[in-house]
């Protein structure tokens, strides 16, 4: 597989232009490391536009399944990976400083742009710090309740009822 690149991000923008294509999540270094299992194939598209400013923005959509571990029971577990974000190009560093929660996120211009790191990175972004499967499907999950919290006194009240 060769490895697409967007040669000039600015001109992509401006024009308009988009690609997509699958990337093994093998592939992915930084990515695999917190997975169960390397299988799986991840999907992308990448397109290019002007905002209502006038600036070029990279709008990066990414799909697919991930295998993760819980981390309540530690098993393996699928994670549905839906990713629709949209990047402005600068060419000016000092606007990637910018601390402002709100400010639209901002990547580099840079010349030979790899789709398949800005798709890994936009992952990276988007992934649980703990995943754990929903309440009810967790091995680890016997004592929460329907609204995942813990119950302490719930096994003492059951302990209580089976002696009267």
């Amino acid at each position: 597989m060769s490895e697409q690149v967007v040669s000039d991000p600015l001109k992509f923008a401006r024009g308009r232009q988009s690609l997509e294509g699958n990337l093994p999540v093998a592939s992915m270094g930084r990515l695999k490391d917190g997975l169960a299992s390397e299988a799986g194939i991840i999907e992308y598209r990448l397109s290019g536009y002007l905002n209502e400013e006038g600036e070029p923005c990279l709008r990066c959509q990414v799909s697919g399944a991930l295998e993760m571990i819980c981390q309540r029971c530690l098993e393996p577990m699928n994670y549905a990976l839906h990713v629709d974000s949209v990047l402005l190009l600068t060419t000016d560093e000092k606007l990637l400083q910018d601390d402002d929660p709100d400010a639209p996120d901002r990547i580099l211009a840079q010349q030979d742009l790899p789709v398949a790191d800005l798709v890994e990175e936009e992952i990276l972004l988007v992934l649980p710090m703990a995943p754990h499967h929903p309440v009810g499907e967790c091995k680890a999950s016997a004592g929460l309740s329907e609204t995942g919290k813990l119950h302490p006194f719930a096994a003492l009240a059951r302990l209580k009822s089976d002696k009267e």
